[in-house]
């Protein structure tokens, strides 16, 4: 499945500098709620690098893709409960990060996933504590989106501005290594 959707990526990366490639990505960021393989960071920072002007559309409709898929996951999950969870992604539950993302859940609550969401980490454990904690999705969604927006902003801002900065932020490479990104022959900094 990671092949596949690496050949889908470069194929649509093709089409970066399209006013309707940000709201793809978006999708394809909603829809990573239940891939967890979608080099999303890689994507929006490609379709900054190729149109820098509209860095800040581009973070918007990815920010609330992936607020979206977090409240479609979460929804689900309220239904379903940890069973769904488990069967899109197996034995995630036993994994260190979940086993830390419980306990910082438990301490911190909807603060925990907001910064979970600002930061680089896979926010499905996030959601789905929350989720199955009874955390109003409401609540799950502006957190998640709030924390995204500052994430994929900050990460469109510098992709506009400085793009060399990039590969320094922390599990920011492996993302730009998924999704690799379009050759551009000029980038202004």
């Amino acid at each position: 499945m990671v092949s596949s959707v690496r050949t889908f990526v470069e194929s649509l990366q093709k089409h970066a500098d399209r006013w309707w490639y940000a709201p793809v990505v978006g999708l394809l960021a909603a829809l990573d709620a239940f891939l967890v393989v979608i080099p999303t960071d890689g994507l929006l920072i490609g379709a900054v690098m190729l149109a820098p002007k509209r860095w800040v559309y581009s973070a918007v409709m990815v920010s609330l893709g992936s607020s979206l898929g977090a409240l479609s996951l979460a929804a689900i999950l309220e239904i379903h409960g940890m069973p769904f969870l488990l069967a899109i992604k197996p034995g995630i539950d036993q994994t260190p990060f979940f086993l830390w993302t419980n306990n910082l859940m438990d301490n911190w609550g909807g603060l925990a996933l907001f910064l979970v969401a600002l930061s680089p980490m896979m926010q499905h454990p996030a959601i789905a504590l929350a989720a199955l904690a009874g955390m109003p999705l409401l609540e799950i969604f502006g957190l998640v989106l709030l924390g995204r927006s500052i994430k994929y902003g900050l990460f469109a801002w510098i992709a506009s501005h400085a793009p060399r900065l990039l590969n320094r932020i922390w599990g920011l490479k492996s993302e730009l290594e998924a999704a690799p990104l379009p050759k551009v022959k000029n980038i202004s900094t």
